[in-house]
């Protein structure tokens, strides 16, 4: 449910003329002249920039906007909305995430219905802290959902600027990920774990891990059914790899209407809401090198492919190991290896040439075309390297030049080829400093079946 915090009118005086010390992580507004007071222990008064949109009985329901503005010449990132000027602790900065804040993990039955909400510290064990939780399948996909926000864009001399809301206001438009095949939807949810095969013949789940670039055995001995197999979310496992993304598609959506991979729009919001919470693109700094620097091993699990649930002990938070250990992760606020591990496929996404085309409707999915795809109406640099700028539109992050560096612009690889290409996201267990939140590897051709490629359940 989104944030709605109440001044009243009637103590607007009092507030000017009290001048409160607040204790720290209080929040107080004097409304008669806009300014806003984070509680640090002094009478100080930020002056915090705030919008207002409805009245009920003398009740003013502030509507926070928040965002970040980068300037990708001289490198540099400031806060803008109800974040400027802030410089707090990232427990305080969580009390002024009204969208961040309410991601959190679920159990999501095949209806789309949210069976129950997991504990936000401990995924083994339901809301109530009390119960355990069910993260194999029996009583659905483990997903986290993701509330609805509007968002707004803008490009001025050489600085970027994004800002986010949970309501409309002007100049804020619903984020297309929002938009689901056509329709406005309240939430989205991606799966908490990178995607589990399902075996119809068999009904279980079981291990993707393979040596070599050999298909995949399904427990039935046989290579994917696409007409009956199914994508899954669940903990405890090694992620299906060595599919299309076709294949991946069509399991995917065998689970019910509604049911997809991962696509643009949906891990361009996740890239929306990771930028503006930490205001850089280091994604490697700020949350940590994640699954991304094991040497030495086969695409295996348990030696570079590492099994799903390595974040349950961290609830809806976000965490990270790294280093060369099987016990390296990363999970952004409840989803695991958002980068790292292995590459997922991200649908919704053609490129030709180095023209990239969008959709969000799961039924128009389809490789090596533009029908029902909308053309963004840029050209992505046509060579391979860390990203520098980035190209001024405002549905999704794709990279303008190179020239960057690991730790400076973008941070993170891209890679690209030319004729018709499908996306994948995020690198793999080896790929080190190229990995990250926004690595793009634009260079598969619809037909790849590899063994470091995987996907991810969304609804």
């Amino acid at each position: 449910m989104a944030v709605q915090i109440q001044i009243r009118h009637d103590s607007a005086a009092d507030w000017g003329s009290e001048d409160p010390t607040l204790a720290d992580g209080e929040i107080g507004f004097e409304t008669d002249t806009g300014k806003f007071k984070i509680g640090d222990g002094s009478t100080a008064w930020s002056s915090l920039t705030y919008f207002c949109d409805r009245d009920y009985n003398d009740e003013r329901y502030l509507i926070p906007y928040y965002g970040v503005a980068w300037d990708e010449n001289a490198d540099t990132y400031a806060r803008t909305g109800n974040l400027a000027g802030v410089s707090v602790s990232q427990t305080l900065i969580d009390m002024l995430l009204p969208i961040q804040t309410k991601m959190r993990r679920c159990i999501l039955n095949d209806s789309g219905e949210v069976v129950y909400y997991l504990h936000p510290k401990d995924s083994t064990k339901k809301e109530d802290g009390a119960t355990a939780s069910d993260l194999t399948g029996g009583d659905g996909q483990v997903m986290v959902e993701i509330p609805a926000f509007y968002y707004k864009y803008g490009y001025s001399g050489t600085v970027h600027t994004w800002e986010i809301s949970p309501f409309p206001a002007d100049g804020f438009s619903l984020h297309p990920a929002f938009i689901k095949n056509g329709e406005n939807v309240a939430y989205r949810y991606i799966g908490a774990y990178e995607g589990i095969g399902y075996d119809d013949g068999t009904s279980t789940y079981f291990d993707g891990d393979d040596v070599g670039d050999t298909k995949t055995q399904w427990p039935g001995g046989t290579v994917i059914d696409t007409a009956n197999d199914k994508l899954g979310s669940v903990s405890g496992k090694a992620p299906l790899m060595n599919e299309t993304r076709d294949e991946f598609r069509s399991i995917a959506s065998n689970r019910g209407t509604g049911w997809r991979q991962q696509d643009y729009d949906l891990v361009s919001a996740i890239q929306l809401l990771y930028l503006i919470e930490y205001a850089d693109w280091y994604s490697q700094s700020m949350i940590g090198m994640g699954r991304t620097e094991i040497v030495g091993g086969t695409w295996q699990k348990d030696s570079y492919i590492g099994i799903t649930g390595k974040s349950n002990g961290d609830g809806n938070a976000t965490a990270n190991t790294g280093g060369n250990t099987n016990d390296a992760y990363m999970s952004y606020r409840g989803i695991e290896n958002f980068f790292g591990n292995i590459w997922k496929f991200v649908d919704g996404i053609n490129i030709n040439n180095n023209v990239p085309y969008v959709c969000n409707i799961d039924t128009d999915f389809a490789d090596d075309t533009v029908a029902n795809y909308t053309d963004l109406g840029v050209t992505l640099v046509a060579a391979d390297g860390y990203q520098k700028y980035l190209e001024q539109q405002s549905r999704g992050f794709l990279p303008a030049s190179i020239g960057g560096e690991s730790n400076t612009y973008i941070t993170d690889y891209y890679y690209q080829s030319s004729g018709w290409r499908v996306g994948l996201l995020g690198g793999s267990a080896n790929d080190g400093a190229k990995a990250g939140f926004a690595c793009w590897y634009l260079s598969s051709s619809s037909g790849d079946d590899i063994v470091h490629i995987g996907g991810r359940l969304c609804f």
